[in-house]
Order: structure tokens, then sequence, then C-alpha cells
């Protein structure tokens, strides 16, 4: 048998830059051959609209063809991204940012996508992301079109076809415009129903105020609404529609309606009784209670007068000025964007409609002109403004143990300059009170023909709370709390990272990946045989030396940071409010607090219950350290 190549015995020593390292490897591994490494692929999909019949787009699909592919060639899936309902005209994507995390990090050698146009349909942006690719060492494999930008041929198809992408998006643009045009002159309702109507397609009912709440679902499709292209009045919510008009032709507020209909139950002539709710397209509460925009969107709307209005639409942007991690905007920072035609609530043309008016057009109108003439109250505008620390993540204690809710604590400014926290709940039934209530709202519902009945539990939930909670009881309790918090000392270098860098751990990470890998090629070699235990183990000390200069922890600017991560007190009280703020947000889901000021509970996210001690049951009450002087 043939005697295995000895390495020469010599003496090294300790390289002062990474090419002497690397001339280092190459002299020691003479004419050994490595084993040439796994490409490592990510496959990134997308789709603009989720549709279950678009099966050569589906989410499920692009993936399925797209792993398939780099299973044949051999390579290694190391992750898959996915942007379900994202367009593709900018970067604002996160599956698309966490791609672009872990290839500045190096964990990635190839992307592949099922079609080009999954990646992009702006020509632009596609190529700075090509750069980007470029640079750190990235190719780009299109399954569909056969692409790979290692070769020119592939380079040059992907430009053109990027360029048809992009000119794909304009041309479908416009013609969305001219539609939309058309149908308004038309008469034609474009998009969902307004609230207050209905599609009329009863026998397969799909309406969030349908099932369960509509009396006429599962019977014949509505005649008028000729197979659902015009929107017809629904059984219930056109009389609350009325109703809203009605209240603010009054003098009502937004806040005084929205009060009104969140708080009582309505009975119609044959004796039937609702509680109205919004549909809750963008309410994830289950009641679906109504609020203040819901309420400005039914009063400014002109299609319940019967009319069709056609308001102004922003120009397609294609510029992508927001490429986190390729471009020079600060992350996180959006790109103030102005459209040139004016506000999107702009109307600018009302055509007759095909569908029922439920308002006069004259109510409409005086509505328009109490809305024009509402300005802020001159008793308010001199008040000084206050931050409160605990805005959104404050919570109710008594509304929680009561049904549930989650009402939010709001901050709120005495008459003497004293700061409070008042229960959303009370809050809003004090304002009610105080402007116009549900007597003066009774006179109006005859004209809809409708009672009302106030709903008895709401005046027993107000009787549990307190008017107000001082701010100074609530907030001392919250810093006790943080304040026992240590921070692991595993979480110091990515809390360093960030400290000193947008990016994170992945620019570290990037700075020594070529010296990872030289250290993954010594220990295939050690495993193999070809070096002795001796020289991969001084190979690794070596590597290992120069990695360290790369650590986060290490690094100048650091060093002012470090000793506060051992300090989370000191640390607590050296930041902003807003800063503290952004933190608790971060530790909680909520802070509960009762009547008496106490903190009743603090709903942790992982793995903060643990750090703070909160791994107990929801009955506990919460032990609070004793502090001496409250932040």
């Amino acid at each position: 048998m043939a005697k295995s190549k000895e390495l020469p015995k010599k003496k090294w020593l300790l390289p002062s830059s990474p090419e002497e390292l690397e001339q280092f490897v190459r002299n020691t591994l003479g004419g050994i051959d490595i084993l040439e490494e796994k490409e490592r692929a990510a496959v990134y999909s997308r789709v603009s609209n989720i549709d279950s019949q678009a099966r050569s787009y589906s989410m499920e699909y692009q993936p399925d063809r797209s792993e398939e592919y780099a299973r044949s060639k051999n390579w290694q899936i190391v992750s898959v991204y996915e942007d379900p309902d994202r367009t593709g005209r900018n970067s604002r994507r996160p599956g698309l940012q966490a791609m672009i995390r872990d290839i500045k990090a190096g964990r990635v050698t190839v992307i592949v996508v099922h079609r080009l146009d999954r990646l992009y349909r702006n020509l632009e942006s596609l190529l700075r992301f090509l750069r980007f690719l470029k640079k750190h060492r990235v190719r780009l494999v299109s399954v569909t079109e056969q692409i790979d930008t290692d070769s020119w041929w592939g380079r040059l198809v992907l430009y053109v076809l990027g360029a048809l992408a992009e000119m794909y998006v304009w041309q479908t643009s416009v013609r969305v415009r001219e539609v939309k045009v058309e149908m308004s002159r038309r008469g034609l309702h474009n998009g969902l129903p307004p609230y207050g109507y209905c599609n009329g397609l009863c026998s397969t009912c799909t309406d969030l105020n349908g099932p369960g709440y509509c009396a006429l679902v599962g019977q014949l499709d509505r005649s008028e609404s000729q197979r659902g292209r015009i929107p017809v009045p629904h059984p219930i919510d056109q009389h609350a529609a009325r109703l809203i008009h009605t209240l603010y032709a009054q003098g009502f507020s937004d806040l005084d309606i929205v009060d009104y209909l969140n708080t009582h139950r309505f009975q119609f002539p044959d004796g039937t009784e609702v509680k109205f709710h919004t549909k809750g397209r963008n309410n994830k509460r289950p009641d679906r209670p109504f609020t203040r925009d819901s309420v400005r969107e039914i009063v400014t709307n002109p299609f319940y007068t019967g009319l069709v209005a056609r308001r102004t639409i922003k120009p397609l942007d294609m510029d992508d000025e927001q490429l986190p991690g390729i471009s020079d905007m600060t992350q996180g920072q959006k790109p103030r964007r102005i459209n040139p035609n004016g506000s999107r609530r702009t109307i600018v043309e009302m055509n007759p409609g095909q569908h029922q008016a439920l308002i006069s057009v004259s109510l409409w109108q005086s509505n328009q002109q109490l809305r024009k003439h509402k300005n802020k109250s001159p008793i308010s505008a001199g008040k000084p403004f206050h931050d409160y620390l605990l805005t959104g993540i404050g919570c109710c204690w008594e509304c929680h143990t009561w049904d549930g809710r989650k009402a939010s604590l709001r901050g709120v400014t005495g008459s003497a300059g004293n700061t409070y926290y008042r229960c959303s709940t009370l809050h809003d039934e004090y304002k009610s009170r105080r402007k116009r209530g549900p007597d003066e709202a009774a006179d109006a519902l005859p004209t809809v023909g409708m009672q009302a009945k106030k709903q008895a539990d709401i005046e027993q939930l107000l009787e549990r709370h307190k008017a107000s909670l001082r701010t100074e009881l609530l907030e001392a309790q919250i810093n006790r709390l943080v304040e026992t918090l240590v921070i692991p000392e595993e979480w110091h270098e990515t809390i360093l990272a960030y400290y000193l860098s947008n990016d994170g751990m992945s620019e570290f990470e990037r700075q020594g990946y070529n010296m990872r890998q030289e250290l993954a090629r010594q220990r295939a070699l050690f495993r193999q045989g070809h070096i002795t235990q001796a020289e991969y183990e001084e190979a690794y000390l070596r590597i290992d030396r120069y990695l360290q200069q790369f650590k986060p922890s290490v690094q100048p600017e650091a060093r002012e940071a470090t000793p506060l991560l051992n300090d989370f007190p000191a640390l607590w009280r050296q930041l902003k409010l807003t800063e503290r703020r952004a933190i608790l947000q971060t530790m909680f889901a909520g802070l509960y607090f009762d009547a008496n000021c106490q903190l009743q509970k603090a709903a942790a996210n992982s793995p903060f219950e643990r750090l703070l001690g909160l791994m107990q049951d929801e009955s506990a009450t919460i032990v609070l350290p004793q502090h001496q002087k409250p932040v």
C-alpha cells in the first residue's frame, strides 16, 4: 500500500493579516484535493393576491417547483422565504428582508425563484438587487425562464424580462384605472359594498354581517342586485346607517355616536331586537364595535345618497428608495410619499348610481358642512402635551375580569396639571355624558323606526371603576418590576451588535465568513486524516484568535454600553420615556391595574415571563420588590 504523503514539519508564525492566514492554509494543504462545498440555496416565493384558483402562482406550487429544481442540482436548501399578499413593485416585504439579512451574513450562495417577476416587477430595483447579490457572490436562478446569473446570456435575458415585468405593471395599472373610471360613470360601485349594503347573494351569503345576523341568509338571491353587481340595502345594517346620519345632523360627534351604538340594543317594529356591529374588516375584536373611523367613513360617503363618487388616485409609484440592507436609508425609516393629486378622500366627480339611496342628498350635504366647521376646542388648545409611559400597554383589570375585554388605560391631564390614567371604557362613557347623551339620541329613533334599550351591565361595570389612577403610582410599580431584569450573558453580543449596526449580527457574521469557511475546511481535512490533530488545533487557535476581533463586545464603540448590560436598573434610568415605552411593548402584551392602582397581571412575552419571575397562575398576586426611589 502506498504511503500517504507526509506534510513537511516546520515552525509557523502567527499570521498578521487575513491574507497571510489564507496563504498559510494553501501552503499547508499543498496538492491535497478538498471536497467541493455544496451550494446553499434559498427559495423565495411571492404572490400579490391570495387566489386559490391561480394554481401556477400559488404559495404551495412556487416553493415546490423551486425546491425540486434545487434538489435536482444537489444543492442544500437552507431557507424558504415567503411573501404572501405582497406587491413586487418595491422591497417592503418581510420575507425579502429576512433573505437580505441572511445573504449579508453569508448563509446563502444561490437564490432560486419560480419566475423572475416573483422577485421584482421593478427593473431599477431588480438591477440594484443584482448588484447587491454580485457584491456578496450570490447567484440568482429562475426555474421557469431557466436563467442563471452565472452566465452572460442569463444576465442579458434577466434584464430584458425585468423590463417586460415592469412594463406589465404599468399597463395593468392604466387598464385598472380606466375600468374604475368607466364603472363610476356607469353608476357601478367598485369594491366591497359599504356598511349598510350587501351584494344580495343571499343563497350563498358570505357577508360578515350575514350568517347568524341576517334573517335572509339562505333564501333566494335578491333580483335587484343583478347577480351581485349592484349593492342592495342590508336588511339590518341599513337602519344603523340611517341612524348615524340622523344623529350627526343633530349635532352628535363621532364619539357620541360610537358610544350610543356600542352600548345599546335596538328594537324594530316587528319586535326583533339587534345589537349593531360593523363588518369588522379592519377590526380584530370579535364583537366588532363601532369606532370613530367607521362612523367617519359612513358620514362622509356620498354612496348613501344614491351617488357613486370617484376619488383621487395616487399615481403608480415604482420608486423603491427603501431597500433595507441595500440602500443607504436608515433601517425602519419610511420615505415620505406625497400624492400630487391631493388627499385620497378628495372627490373628483359624482355620478348617479344604480343602487338604492338610504338618505337624501340634502342631509348628506348638511352633514359635510357641519364637519367642515368642527375645529379644535379653544379650551383644550392651550393645554400642555404630556407623554405617558403606559400608552398602548396599560390595561384595565376591572374590565378584563368582567368580560375578558382588553380596555386600554389612557393618559389624561387634570385641571391642576396632575396626570392620571383612566380606563377607556370609563373615559368614553364620561366624554359621552358631557356631550350628547342617549336621551337626546332617542329623539332620532322614530325617524328610522326603532327603539333603543340600554345594556344593563354597562352601569354595573362602570361602578367597579375609580375615576382616575395617579400616573406616579402605576409607573413606580412598573419601574420596580422591570428593574429586576437581568439580561442573560448570551444576549450581550446580539444587543451590542444592534447597538453598533442596524444589521445586527449579520454585519459581524459577514466579516468573519471567509475565515469560518477556512476553519470548516481544516476540520474536514483533519477528519479525513490529511493533517494531524496538532496541526488542526494550531490552525483552529489562530483562526479563532482572528475571529475574536469581529465580536461586537471587543469593538471600541461598545465599551461604554457593555457595563450597562450588567446593570439593567442603571440602563433603565438613563433611557428616555419613549425608549422605555418601546421596551415595555416588547416585553409585555399587557399590564393590568385594578381600581386601587395595584398591578394585578403582567402578561409578559416569552422569554421575559421567565426572566422576570412571572411564571405563575393568573390568579396569583404579583409581588413587587421594594424600591426606595421611583424613577
